[in-house]
């Protein structure tokens, strides 16, 4: 059940980070800002209105019936919350789809993207299918970084957005859509393969809604969850150019222990064994996983 009390407002945008002074012009991050709502104000009354672009009238709400109906699953494709389809949003001109703002549309420009959680398992985001209202006046609370990489690309790979992207049946295609991948599907990986007695081994799995698993020699298994995390390294997997021999593992060798790193790309997971041919590229990133981790390669 939905309380105020349970409930978090965070304010996503993005960041220039840089040394003028050392010659860098700037690289992005995207912030995450705590949103504090003005005395008297009731975050759970607060409305919600159906985007009139998806041609589906339906009646406005509020947030706190939007988390009890997406509690008891009513918020499933053709569900009394969201549109059967969005039909109704592609008959209209490509041109006038990108003023319409809804996250919806992949070539809209955004300059923040709002997110409300409901305690640790259920969240909202504004301007997919619905516009939160009566939002002024509100003071903004600390501040982090949390994802290196643009809003776009935020936008286009975090785990918080893209499920509520694909919650609407449509051939509308989305940057993010070729990565067609359930919550628990695998979509990072990294792992060294057992060797002579006594050799470090380890193995991490990432799944594509941030939750991860690690096991390694002489510790305890690490189990956690991390969108943010999981969004930066998705974005810099997605920046590795495409080849088409990253899956041919070098000839076994008895007790040679093996690393192998996994990584979504062209929408679907390559297995890439490092070896002295590895691309740069590719080694870079099994170091950022490694390091995003706390693994020792």
């Amino acid at each position: 059940m939905a309380t105020a009390a349970t409930l978090r407002f965070e304010l996503y945008r993005e960041v220039e980070r840089g040394n003028a002074n050392a010659g860098n012009n700037g690289h992005p991050f995207v912030e995450r800002c705590v949103l504090v709502p003005p005395a008297g104000v009731d975050p759970l009354a607060l409305k919600l209105v159906f985007l009139p672009c998806f041609g589906d009238p339906k009646p406005e709400t509020t947030l706190g019936a939007y988390f009890k109906a997406q509690a008891e699953g009513l918020d499933l494709p053709g569900g009394d919350l969201l549109p059967r389809s969005l039909d109704g949003y592609l008959h209209h001109d490509e041109a006038e789809r990108r003023a319409f703002g809804t996250l919806v549309e992949p070539r809209s420009e955004r300059s923040s993207v709002l997110v409300v959680w409901n305690g640790k398992a259920q969240w909202y985001v504004d301007e997919v299918f619905y516009r939160l209202e009566g939002v002024d006046g509100w003071t903004r609370g600390a501040c982090a970084d949390v994802v290196e990489g643009s809003l776009k690309d935020f936008i286009r790979f975090s785990p918080l957005i893209q499920p509520r992207l694909s919650e609407g049946r449509s051939e509308l295609h989305h940057p993010g859509r070729a990565r067609e991948f359930s919550a628990d599907d695998c979509v990072l990986g990294l792992s060294k393969s057992p060797g002579m007695p006594n050799t470090l081994r380890y193995s991490l799995e990432v799944f594509a809604d941030g939750r991860f698993h690690r096991t390694a020699t002489h510790q305890l298994d690490v189990h956690g969850a991390d969108v943010h995390r999981l969004t930066t390294l998705l974005i810099a997997a997605s920046r590795i150019k495409e080849v088409h021999d990253l899956s041919i593992p070098p000839p076994f060798v008895h007790d040679r222990q093996t690393t192998m790193v996994i990584f979504p790309l062209s929408g679907r997971n390559q297995r890439v064994t490092l070896g002295p041919n590895t691309r740069p590229e590719v080694e870079d990133f099994a170091k950022k996983v490694a390091a995003a981790y706390g693994i020792e390669l």
